[in-house]
């Protein structure tokens, strides 16, 4: 029944969101930040979820303790995965953030620079918290 009240509010709110678990997500819901990887995955795969993760805790850790922030990961090679997958047309290592504007969802893909920087640590954490912080405002 919770999952229905809150699927009901977002629809009359004009959000619409999807998750494998909707009792996580609350009308005070403002970001979603998805990481999507293959079950076989590289270094790099793992750096990135990881890095990831610590910004979160870091930076945000209020904000994901009461729900502000949903982070979560996903096997693309998993049947159960699969409708989500291809909302964010994750067919490999993916990361996505989900914010809301105007009441309607946004979809921004920062895969391309999460490969690009995460070797340069300091970068990567540094962009990924700004580009969260923008999306929070």
């Amino acid at each position: 029944m919770k999952k229905n009240v809150i699927l009901l509010i977002m629809l009359i709110t004009g959000t619409v969101i999807y998750a494998q678990n909707t009792s996580q997500i609350t009308p005070k819901t403002k970001l979603l930040v998805y990481y999507f990887h293959l079950t076989s995955r590289c270094h790099t795969c793992t750096n990135i979820e990881a890095t990831t993760k610590k910004v979160l805790d870091e930076n945000f850790k209020t904000e994901l303790d009461s729900g502000i922030i949903i982070f979560k990961t996903f096997n693309v090679d998993l049947p159960e995965n699969k409708k989500i997958c291809k909302k964010y047309d994750a067919y490999g290592a993916t990361l996505a953030v989900t914010y809301f504007q105007s009441g309607k969802e946004k979809i921004e893909d920062l895969t391309n620079f999460a490969f690009s920087k995460i070797y340069t640590e300091p970068v990567f954490i540094s962009g990924l918290k700004l580009k969260i912080q923008e999306h929070l405002k």
